[in-house]
């Protein structure tokens, strides 16, 4: 699943794939849920890892501000997995 996730979000997709960061930061918590413990953090990072856009970046920071109760644990892997899209647009 994960591999699959990872060639949506290549970079020579990226103006394309960012329209499926969304749904895949609000399935997280069912991922947590439903797979093993290692699943969530691959799962951020094949979400997240090959982008760099601003877009990319709105879109993660945007999700994280409309979830302030959102579970510390799932949020700082969302945080560990886009930590190059926010070196890229800070």
């Amino acid at each position: 699943t994960t591999a699959v996730i990872r060639y949506l979000n290549h970079p020579l997709r990226e103006d394309q794939s960012v329209k499926y960061i969304r749904p895949g930061l609000e399935v997280l918590e069912e991922v947590q849920r439903t797979g093993d413990i290692f699943f969530p953090k691959n799962w951020a990072a094949a979400l997240l890892g090959n982008h760099l856009s601003s877009s990319a970046y709105e879109e993660v920071v945007r999700f994280l501000n409309e979830r302030p109760d959102y579970s510390p644990l799932l949020k700082n892997k969302i945080l560990q997995a886009a930590y190059p899209l926010y070196r890229a647009n800070n």
